[in-house]
């Protein structure tokens, strides 16, 4: 077998001359070779010299050397056969040896104490040889060439928008991966898969892809399928319904399972779950159709007010809740006012809260019943929640309406369908007097010095216009009298009174005010002129002539007065005389009470007179005529 010299032995002469007398029958006698020199593919081109065997005389080791001296393996696992001369000192190759093989790195190329080297990593190594004192080396080189790439999977699953890193590794002629040798990816189609700086894919939308590894020339397929997988799901029917508790709801409850994308996602599990552990759904899991849609029918539980429904699939961190309303039953339900002898000034708030307890037919409290409020008397009502407590109780504040007396606020319990509404009411006292106004007797006529017809009612208010009891109110006729000049209202805010009229004709006042007020009200009242009590004879036109001459006509004015001299209008004025005529007989007094006639006496000399009187009444009187 050939084999390659290092080292000294080479150089020394006759060498070569010595180990040719020694001739083929000494290699037979049973001369043993130390190493066999093989090599890997990369070691083909070797070129081994010849060299005869000696056999051992006994002499110690003088020189070692080992061939190859150095030595590439391209692949790891390659195997290396390095072979030892080892020659006493007069050159003559030592046989029946036994060599001690070292290497300086194991993690790089191993060897046995056959002298095979096996290829463990990259990098460099040195492969020792011991004979006693002599020492031989050889350089182990591993550089692993590319010959391919392998795929880690076959195929790749990616969860669309999320990221996934390929493998790939670039191989050997032997299969081992190169470290530090990297491949760089390429997308069929980006719309569906696409690869970062970083070369990890990420996936787009659903759909399959190819990725290529390349590496220089090498390239490698690997096929990829990008999933649609559940993001979010989305309620499509079936919020904020309301019946009545215990039964279900008109319309079924429908979500849609989509992706990042907003795709639909099928075959997906959907879980409806109450939360409140109340009420059932049916289906309790549906599974996603060709659209992504699920659906169950909700039927509400037995205890009034809200409830809830949770709609969840798994990988899905958001879950949606619907919240409906079962409204309370009248026939299962009780309202009952908390608040009792409600009272307080109108048009103000009271200072009690206003409370009302909602509980079943049991006394049970219920929970979270919808509420609402309103005043139908004016004022306001701000409710302190819109739903009962966990003790049933709703809350309200109450400002009373400008009307004092009862005033009634209403709750309204659950759905106005299915439970009547519920009244409560409050006393709204009057507020003090503030101002007064005549309510009768006002403007009236009547005969001087006399009552008139109608009592005068005058009535105290408060700043809301509401009637004010036990106000003083203060009268002050200017003209006649009244029984009392102060007077206290009654419960209705009234004080009346009788005025009686002064003894003059025409128009006559008095002023009303509220105690301690500076202004007050004035009351008029117009008093006409008494019954005719009196006729005086105010004037004669005298037209006789003195002493024997013929007698003329003269005009005779008198004068109808009432017992206090005022002047009595329209009143049938009847003449009479036996001295004369008087034409007419009778005469209407006008405006100021004057009545009118002519008198022509007769021809006979003597005392001239005539009588007037008013028909009915006391008046009369004869006047002597000049």
């Amino acid at each position: 077998m050939a084999s390659i010299k290092t080292g000294a032995a080479a150089a020394r002469p006759g060498w070569m001359t010595r180990m040719l007398k020694l001739g083929a029958g000494t290699l037979s006698a049973g001369a043993a070779l130390v190493s066999i020199l093989s090599s890997t593919s990369s070691l083909k081109d070797f070129v081994h010299s010849p060299q005869k065997v000696l056999f051992h005389l006994g002499a110690e080791a003088h020189w070692a050397g080992l061939t190859p001296s150095a030595v590439t393996a391209t692949s790891l696992g390659d195997s290396i056969h390095l072979a030892v001369t080892v020659t006493d000192e007069r050159g003559a190759t030592m046989t029946d040896i036994a060599p001690v093989w070292t290497s300086s790195d194991e993690a790089i190329a191993a060897v046995d104490q056959g002298g095979t080297v096996v290829a463990r990593g990259p990098g460099s190594a040195t492969i020792v040889v011991s004979v006693g004192k002599v020492v031989a080396r050889s350089r182990i080189t591993v550089h692993q060439e590319p010959t391919g790439i392998r795929i880690g999977d076959s195929l790749l699953w990616i969860p669309e928008g999320e990221r996934g890193k390929p493998r790939a590794d670039v191989i050997d002629a032997s299969g081992a991966p190169i470290a530090g040798v990297s491949v760089a990816w390429r997308t069929s189609d980006a719309a569906i898969v696409a690869v970062d700086s970083l070369n990890e894919a990420m996936g787009m939308t659903p759909g399959e892809a190819t990725l290529t590894a390349v590496h220089g020339e090498l390239q490698a397929a690997l096929r990829v399928q990008v999933q649609a997988v559940p993001a979010s799901v989305t309620v499509t029917g079936g919020e904020d319904q309301r019946a009545l508790a215990g039964r279900p709801l008109a319309t079924p409850v429908t979500a849609q399972v989509v992706s990042r994308s907003g795709r639909p996602v099928s075959g997906v599990p959907v879980e409806f779950r109450i939360q409140d552990g109340e009420g059932s759904c049916v289906p309790a899991v549906d599974t996603s159709d060709a659209r992504g849609t699920v659906r169950t029918v909700w039927t509400l539980g037995d205890a009034p007010g809200r409830q809830h429904l949770a709609i969840s699939t798994e990988g899905v961190s958001v879950v949606p809740v619907l919240t409906s309303e079962a409204d309370p039953l009248a026939s299962r339900t009780r309202i009952a006012l908390v608040s009792e002898n409600l009272a307080g000034p109108v048009g103000d708030t009271l200072s009690e809260q206003v409370v009302v307890r909602v509980t079943d037919s049991t006394g049970a409290a219920l929970p979270d019943v919808h509420t609402t409020w309103g005043t139908p008397d004016g004022g306001i009502v701000a409710a302190l929640g819109s739903r009962t407590d966990s003790l049933g109780e709703a809350r309200a504040r109450w400002k009373l309406g400008p009307k004092s007396g009862r005033q009634r606020v209403q709750v309204q319990v659950g759905n106005p369908r299915s439970m009547p509404m519920f009244t409560a009411r409050a006393t709204a006292l009057p507020g003090a007097a503030a101002t007064i106004a005549v309510r009768s007797g006002d403007a009236q006529v009547g005969a001087v010095g006399s009552p008139l017809p109608k009592v005068v009612v005058v009535q105290a208010i408060d700043r809301l216009g509401n009637p004010a009891s036990d106000a003083r109110i203060v009268l002050a006729p200017k003209s006649g009298s009244v029984p009392d000049s102060a007077l206290r209202t009654d419960s209705t805010g009234q004080a009346k009174v009788r005025w009686t009229l002064g003894k003059t004709a025409g128009q006559q006042r008095m002023v009303v005010k509220l105690e301690g007020a500076k202004a007050g009200l004035d009351l008029t009242a117009r008093a006409r002129s008494g019954e005719a009590a009196k006729l005086d004879l105010l004037s004669v036109q005298s037209g006789l002539a003195s002493g024997k001459s013929a007698p003329k006509q003269v005009t005779v004015a008198v004068a109808v007065t009432d017992e206090f001299g005022n002047s009595v209008a329209e009143r049938t004025v009847r003449f009479t005389s036996t001295t004369g005529t008087v034409s007419p007989a009778k005469a209407v007094s006008d405006a100021k009470g004057q009545a009118k006639v002519r008198y022509t006496p007769t021809g006979k000399p003597g005392k001239r007179s005539i009588v007037a009187e008013v028909p009915g009444t006391g008046a009369k009187a004869t006047f002597t005529l000049p």
